[in-house]
């Protein structure tokens, strides 16, 4: 078995990868699983690493979805003080919230604009086209 951080995916098996975590995830949330959560991301990570090195980018690269949602929660804090955690807290106990609790917009902007570039992301690497020849990844992938 090859070591999942080197080579590269086509479209084809990048979107078939992305339809599986996908899917893992819902069933995930539908069972109330969030501590499975973790495992999922690193698949995300790895699926995304694969992809960049098909369009000859570095993994570092799939670092940047995930430091924008690091940066958007910074400036929610920032932003939204007390309120913005106070509405965090709230929604990881359970508790109701609405837009009328103090906060909640800039918590909604903030999930916004993160899943936005996180799809943006994943859907850029799904549509580029992968390099032609050999990269410094590797041969391109079989069909």
């Amino acid at each position: 078995m090859g070591n999942f951080f080197t080579g590269r995916s086509n479209r084809q098996e990048y979107w078939i990868s992305v339809a599986i975590l996908i899917a893992a995830a819902l069933a995930l949330a539908y069972f109330q699983m969030q501590a499975a959560s973790a495992a999922i991301t690193i698949m995300w990570i790895i699926t995304w690493i694969r992809r960049l090195h098909d369009i000859g980018r570095p993994a570092w690269w799939s670092v940047l979805p995930l430091l924008v949602v690091v940066v958007l929660a910074i400036a929610g804090i920032a932003l939204g003080g007390k309120a913005f955690e106070e509405v965090i807290l709230a929604a990881e106990g359970g508790k109701a919230i609405g837009p009328n609790d103090p906060g909640f917009a800039i918590v909604a902007l903030v999930v916004l604009v993160g899943l936005l570039f996180q799809f943006g992301f994943t859907i850029w690497l799904g549509i580029k086209k992968g390099d032609a020849g050999d990269n410094k990844f590797g041969a391109p992938p079989k069909d």
